[in-house]
């Protein structure tokens, strides 16, 4: 009894306590078997072991098993009744749960995905089944399981789900009705006159401006030749190059359709109005690069209100830029944004349109075509000087193989010549053995494109006073410019003055290098030079204010500038933002002198072998640069000799009043010994002394010495 007695004191005084133990016990190690899981490699040995055993047992159902052992212990500390029995159809929908998983995993692709037992139990359904109805066979058994163990009724489930979805149909449905409806009375109310639409009608779709393409089908002729130039003329017979030595460059005609421009202004109808502006797309002028918007907005709207949300419109139209600009002929506003695809503007079809043509100036050149598709010609005449910038790779060097190439298919060599300076020696060694090519001071024999910073501040220099001369000639023969001079001599059957095109290919370069000597000779060639028949074209990568600098930029008027890469760059280049948001390759903003505004361009491009074929073209003819030498000094050769003279001056004074001459004497008194004995050396080659021979004193002539400082002329 007293054995009894003491058994039964030994037992736990609260069974629930127990099941507390356990339900906290089979959630920590749920939290724990889930990590484990999860985890593996973070968990240390234990964990491994864990994870590996659950992955070899359930698969990828594996991960379940610690949320099953959660659920369970937090059932039993709830107080749920049959814990015990929901603990069994949890494992149950584990297990099946890796049936259904194997069963996919081998119909799809052979492989295992529920570990052992779900290959075991896939196995007997599938000899059941098949694989089709045991996949569903297993499936409904998931749903049938999970539905007992959280109290879900799936018919209801599927019946409330399709009752939104037919209720959603309904609504739209007679939302549409409803649409159509509003558009027919609209309809019938609406007021025939289209000039004055009624209050709430929709506005007119915008007008896509289409230009016809006219293809101009030449007949083969006679090339062009050296016509009015008598026998005598050195560049009798020279022909000029023609369109049809360019090769014809096919294209894809990939270009955007009607649609995609009307998606796109309801697109950008649509941003403007998600910013309170109300705009309406007019017009729509397709491109070969861009395409224009042109937006008329509502009364009281700022322009100012549509240029500071160019990011949020070019994010709308999924394009990098856009650039926005007032129309005001048009009394609207531009938006240009990039095609899906753009076109090379050829400079072949440039060249045989029609205003290229007609132009009869000798430095007329092909920029390109406008955003709407209108070639874009210009005469450097009326400029009279031109500034081209852009970062590097924006199409600078093609411009300027443009403007070389233009020149060349208007002028002869003793029409326009040109004075090359490339101090990359990159783009312009190609135009070497030109007949245009042209050095001041230098026979022609001896022209080349200069390649040196020092050589061309010196050409420079010679350039200034040839246009000195020139200004001289004119005043004697009473004329105002060089076309006056031109047409007179030309009724006195005498030599004509040609122009003198100057391009600088990068003029960062030289203001490195020689700075003064250069900016001092183009500000004086930019402010007298166009009367006398010479044209400046500048370019440069860097439009930093120390290379295009106030002076050179107030004398130069009309400016191209091709992509920058900050704000900063293209307002030293136009004075105004834009040149940023171009596109590159050859996309170009053209600022003609006395225009507000500039104008947008796709440049011309020319491949470097199309211009040697034309240069070969002309090489072929056998004629050599021809012009009259004109005898010239550069300011630096001029302060040079004149330094000399001064110091032949200074010696011969020393001499007269010394009464004798030696080497250490002129040292001495001139600090340098190369440079007395180039003196000395002076002297004797003059006549002022001489060294008998078997003497070493030198004879002095006083008499010589003192006519020649009495007369300053020598």
């Amino acid at each position: 009894m007293s054995e009894n007695r003491f058994y039964r004191f030994s037992r736990p005084a609260n069974k629930r306590s127990g099941k507390n133990y356990s339900g906290l016990v089979l959630i920590a190690l749920g939290l724990l078997v889930f990590y484990c899981v999860v985890v593996p490699d973070g968990s240390g040995n234990f964990g491994r072991l864990i994870a590996r055993v659950s992955g070899r047992l359930f698969g990828q159902a594996g991960y379940l098993l610690g949320p099953v052992l959660f659920i369970f212990g937090l059932e039993i500390l709830r107080k749920i009744r049959g814990a015990f029995w929901r603990a069994f159809l949890l494992l149950l929908t584990l297990i099946f749960f890796a049936t259904e998983l194997s069963l996919i995993s081998r119909w799809a692709n052979q492989l295992n995905w529920g570990g052992l037992v779900g290959q075991k139990l896939s196995e007997v359904f599938r000899r059941l089944f098949g694989y089709p109805v045991g996949v569903l066979f297993v499936l409904i058994l998931i749903f049938y399981l999970s539905g007992k163990l959280f109290s879900i009724n799936w018919l209801a489930v599927g019946k409330n789900i399709l009752e939104i979805i037919v209720a959603d149909w309904q609504q739209w449905q007679q939302a549409r009705r409803l649409q159509k409806g509003l558009r027919t009375a609209e309809k019938k109310v609406r007021s025939p006159q289209p000039s004055a639409p009624p209050p709430g009608a929709p506005p007119a779709p915008p007008k896509i401006i289409e230009r016809p393409v006219v293809r101009v089908e030449k007949k083969p002729g006679p090339e062009k030749t050296a016509e009015r130039l008598p026998q005598e003329n050195s560049y009798f017979g020279y022909k000029l190059p023609v369109p049809e030595l360019l090769p014809d460059v096919r294209q894809s005609l990939d270009e955007q359709k009607k649609e995609e421009h009307l998606y796109n202004a309801d697109v950008l109808q649509k941003t403007l109005a998600d910013f309170g502006i109300v705009a309406q797309v007019t017009e729509i002028i397709p491109g070969p690069v861009v395409t224009r918007y042109d937006l008329k907005l509502a009364p009281g709207v700022k322009i100012q209100a549509v240029m500071t949300l160019a990011e949020n419109i070019s994010l709308a139209l999924k394009v990098p830029a856009v650039r926005i600009i007032p129309v005001p002929e048009k009394s609207a506003v531009g938006i240009e944004a990039p095609n899906r695809k753009s076109h090379l503007v050829l400079i072949k079809d440039i060249l045989s349109s029609e205003k290229f043509e007609k132009s009869s100036s000798y430095l007329t050149i092909a920029l390109g075509k406008t955003t709407d598709g209108e070639p874009a010609i210009a005469d450097l005449m009326p400029f009279p000087h031109l500034l081209i910038a852009g970062a590097t790779g924006s199409g600078k060097s093609v411009c300027i193989h443009s403007i070389i190439i233009s020149v060349l298919y208007k002028a002869r060599p003793d029409e326009v010549k040109f004075l090359l300076i490339d101090p990359k020696r990159l783009e312009l060694p190609i135009y070497e053995t030109l007949p245009h090519l042209y050095v001041p001071g230098v026979s022609p024999e001896q022209a080349t494109v200069i390649t040196q910073p020092k050589e061309a501040a010196q050409a420079l220099q010679k350039l200034v006073v040839v246009m000195e001369k020139r200004y001289e000639k004119y005043a004697r023969e009473m004329v105002r410019n060089i076309e006056g001079y031109n047409e007179k001599m030309t009724q006195m059957a005498k030599p004509r003055d040609y122009y003198i095109l100057v391009i600088i290919d990068e003029l960062a370069d030289l203001m490195l290098v020689c700075r003064k000597e250069v900016e001092d000779s183009i500000q004086r060639l930019a402010q007298m030079a166009r009367a006398v028949g010479i044209h400046l074209v500048l370019a440069t990568q860097r439009p930093s204010v120390d290379v295009i600098t106030g002076v050179i930029k107030a004398n130069f008027p009309a400016r191209i500038a091709f992509q920058t890469t900050t704000k900063v760059d293209s307002r030293v280049i136009l004075d105004t933002i834009g040149a940023e948001d171009l596109l590159g390759r050859g996309d170009m903003l053209f600022l003609p002198p006395g225009e507000p505004v500039p104008i947008r361009l796709q440049g011309s491009y020319i491949a470097v072998k199309e211009v040697e074929k034309i240069l070969d073209f002309i090489r072929q003819q056998n004629f050599r640069p021809s012009y009259e030498l004109t005898p010239v000094k550069s300011q630096i050769e001029q302060a040079q000799q004149e330094e000399s003279d001064d110091d032949l001056r200074a010696a011969l004074r020393l001499v007269l009043e010394r009464k004798r001459i030696s080497q250490d004497l002129l040292k001495a008194h001139f600090g340098s010994s190369a440079r007395a004995t180039d003196l000395l050396s002076r002297l004797e080659v003059a006549g002022f002394i001489y060294k008998p021979e078997g003497t070493n004193r030198w004879q002095i002539f006083f008499d010589k010495i003192e006519e020649y400082l009495n007369n300053p002329s020598q």
